[in-house]
C-alpha cells in the first residue's frame, strides 16, 4: 500500500502516539504471584509502612496493628484489662425470679454494695425499679473468717433472706434466697471453708489455711 499524500502531493505522516505523563497510575498489579506489586517509573509503590491494619483481638474488640511492629500478646491484653487476679470472684448472685431471670453477677472480696446504678460494685439494672440506685444492700465476704454476710444498705425497701427481713448485718449461708422488690436472687459461694484466694500471691488454696 502506498504512502498517503495530501492534495499538494506531499506525504502525510501519522501523528506520534501520546507520551506517558506524571499522572500515570501509581502502580499496577502484575500477572505474577498474588500480592506482587509492579511499580512504574517515577511512581510511588502502593505499599506503605504506616498503614493501620485492623486486627481482631479475639475478645470481640478490634485493635490496630501497625506493620513492622508486633501484635499484642494475650498477656498484654490481660494486663490492659487489669490482670486475671485484679478482682477474683468470691461467689455469685443468680437471679432466679423477676426481671433479668437467669442472669448472674459476681461478688468480689470484702464489701459488695449492690444497686441499680453501674457505679455500684454489683449492678442489678435488669428493669426492677424497686431496687435503689445506690447501695440497696451490701454482701460482704470476710477472707479471714471465710464467711459471707448481708447488710441492709441505704434503700427504703426491705430485703429478705429466706423470708426473714434483713434489719442488721447477718450471716449469709450457701444457697440462701435473697428477695428484694420483684427480684429473687440465689447466693452461690465460691470462697468458704474449703476454698480461698491468697490475694497477696495470686494463688488459690483448697482445703487448707490461706
Amino acid at each position: 500500500m502506498g504512502m498517503k499524500r495530501g492534495p499538494d502531493g506531499v506525504p502525510m505522516h501519522a501523528p506520534e502516539p501520546p507520551r506517558p505523563t506524571d499522572a500515570a497510575p501509581a502502580a499496577a498489579i502484575g500477572p505474577g504471584t498474588a500480592g506482587e506489586i509492579d511499580t512504574m517509573p517515577n511512581t510511588v509503590p502502593v505499599e506503605r509502612a504506616d498503614w493501620n491494619v485492623p486486627m481482631d483481638a479475639g475478645d470481640g474488640h478490634t485493635r490496630v496493628h501497625r506493620p513492622g511492629g508486633s501484635a499484642p500478646s494475650s498477656g498484654a491484653v490481660e494486663e490492659a484489662a487489669g490482670g486475671s487476679m485484679a478482682d477474683p470472684p468470691a461467689g455469685w448472685l443468680v437471679i432466679v425470679d423477676g426481671p433479668g431471670k437467669g442472669r448472674a453477677v459476681a461478688l468480689g472480696l470484702h464489701h459488695n454494695p449492690i444497686g441499680r446504678d453501674e457505679t455500684n460494685r454489683v449492678a442489678l439494672d435488669h428493669g426492677d425499679e424497686t431496687i435503689s440506685r445506690h447501695r440497696h444492700l451490701i454482701v460482704t465476704y470476710d477472707p479471714e473468717g471465710r464467711r459471707f454476710y448481708v447488710t441492709p444498705g441505704d434503700g427504703t425497701n426491705l430485703c429478705y433472706v429466706n423470708d426473714q427481713p434483713v434489719l442488721a448485718s447477718m450471716p449469709l449461708e450457701p444457697c440462701a434466697q435473697i428477695r428484694t422488690g420483684r427480684t429473687t436472687l440465689r447466693f452461690v459461694p465460691l470462697c468458704g471453708p474449703d476454698f480461698s484466694w491468697d490475694t497477696a500471691g495470686g494463688v488459690s488454696t483448697v482445703g487448707g489455711d490461706a
